[in-house]
C-alpha cells in the first residue's frame, strides 16, 4: 500500500463497502497507530493579556534539565514534551498531566495563552525576553531573534513526532522486500509536504495577529487568513531542503548553513524534519528514527492546545 494513500485515507473513503475496503481500513488503523510524540508550546501571560513578567516557575525544577516541561525559545514560553506512545490517546493523557503540572505552578494572576500568535506586545518588544538556558543556546537564540525579527520568536505551536512501529514496518516491507525503512520515511515525508496545504486548511488557527506584532513598515494581509504562522509572515526562514534522499536532505541543510541561509542546523524549520539526533549528519550513518511535523497551530478550543 502506498504510504500517501494510508496517511490520508483517500482510498478508504472512495472504494465501495466490500471486504477489500474492510481489509484496507484495518491496515489504515494499524498504520496510524504508530508511535506518536507531542511537543506543545504555550506562553505564560498576565491578567492584562500581555506576556508575563514572572520568572520561570520554580516548582518545575531545573528548566534546563527537565525532560517533559522546558523553557523554550523565550522566558515566558513553556514546551510540554510527551514520550513516544503507540496511541494518540495515551499521548494526550501524558500531555494532560504535564499541562496540569504547569498550571499548578503558575504565579497568581498568571495564565496560559491559547493561541499560536503572541498576545498584544509592547511597541518596542521589550517584553519579549529570550530564555537564558545554556550559553550556546542563548547565543543561537539571540542570533535568530536579530535576523528573523524577535516578535516572530513569540509564536507557539504543536509539533507531532511520528515513528513507524515494528508491525507497520513489517506490513509495508512485506509488499516490497527491497524497500528500506528510510525510503518509507522519505515517502511519508514527501506525502506530508505534498498535502501541507490541506493540513493547514483543516487545522490552521492563526487568522489574525495582535497589537504590535507587525512593525509599521510591514505590508500586512488584508482580512483574516487560515494560518499566519505558516505564511511568510510567520516564524521561518523560507528554506526547504530536498527530500529525494537522506544525502540530499543533509547536504542541502549543511550547504544552507555554509551559505548563511541558516544560522545553524537546528534552524531548519521545514514542514517536516527527518529526525535522528541534533546532528543532522547522523541521518547518513544511523538512518531516520522518526518524522517531526511542524505546521500545526495551537487549537484555541482545546484545553491542551491539541485534540
Amino acid at each position: 500500500m502506498d504510504v500517501l494513500q494510508v496517511a490520508f485515507l483517500w482510498d478508504t473513503f472512495v472504494k465501495t463497502k466490500d471486504g477489500g475496503q474492510m481489509k484496507q481500513a484495518k491496515e489504515v488503523s494499524d498504520f496510524i497507530n504508530s508511535t506518536v510524540g507531542l511537543e506543545v508550546e504555550t506562553q505564560r501571560i498576565n491578567q492584562n493579556g500581555e506576556l508575563s513578567h514572572k520568572a520561570y516557575p520554580k516548582g518545575l525544577l531545573n528548566e534546563r534539565k527537565h525532560h517533559f516541561i522546558k523553557n523554550d525559545f523565550l522566558e515566558t514560553q513553556s514546551e510540554l514534551i510527551t514520550p513516544p506512545t503507540k496511541t494518540t490517546l495515551k499521548g494526550l493523557k501524558y500531555l494532560g498531566v504535564y499541562h496540569q503540572a504547569l498550571r499548578s505552578e503558575l504565579a497568581a494572576k498568571e495564565y496560559l495563552w491559547p493561541y499560536s500568535m503572541p498576545p498584544k506586545l509592547k511597541a518596542d518588544h521589550s517584553d519579549i525576553v529570550i530564555a537564558q538556558t545554556d550559553p550556546k543556546s542563548y547565543e543561537y537564540r539571540q542570533q535568530v531573534a536579530k535576523i528573523r525579527k524577535i516578535e516572530r520568536t513569540a509564536e507557539t505551536g504543536v509539533h507531532v513526532n511520528i515513528g513507524f512501529t515494528k508491525k507497520a514496518i513489517r506490513d509495508l516491507t512485506a509488499q516490497d522486500a527491497n524497500v528500506s525503512i528510510d525510503e518509507l520515511y522519505l515517502q511519508a515525508a514527501v506525502g506530508f509536504m505534498r498535502y501541507r496545504w490541506l493540513l493547514t486548511y483543516l487545522f490552521g488557527a492563526t487568522p489574525v495577529a495582535f497589537n504590535n506584532y507587525f512593525s509599521p513598515d510591514t505590508e500586512v494581509p488584508v482580512g483574516p487568513v487560515r494560518s499566519l504562522r505558516n505564511s511568510h509572515f510567520g516564524f521561518g526562514n523560507g528554506f526547504i531542503s530536498s527530500y529525494q534522499s537522506i544525502q540530499q536532505y543533509v547536504d542541502g541543510i549543511l550547504k544552507a548553513v555554509d551559505d548563511k541561509q541558516l544560522i545553524a542546523q537546528r534552524e531548519y524549520y521545514g514542514t517536516v524534519r527527518l529526525k535522528r539526533s541534533d546532528n543532522v549528519s547522523d541521518l547518513l550513518t544511523k538512518g531516520i528514527a522518526y518524522l517531526e511535523l511542524r505546521i500545526y497551530d495551537l487549537d484555541p478550543f482545546e484545553p491542551l492546545g491539541v485534540s
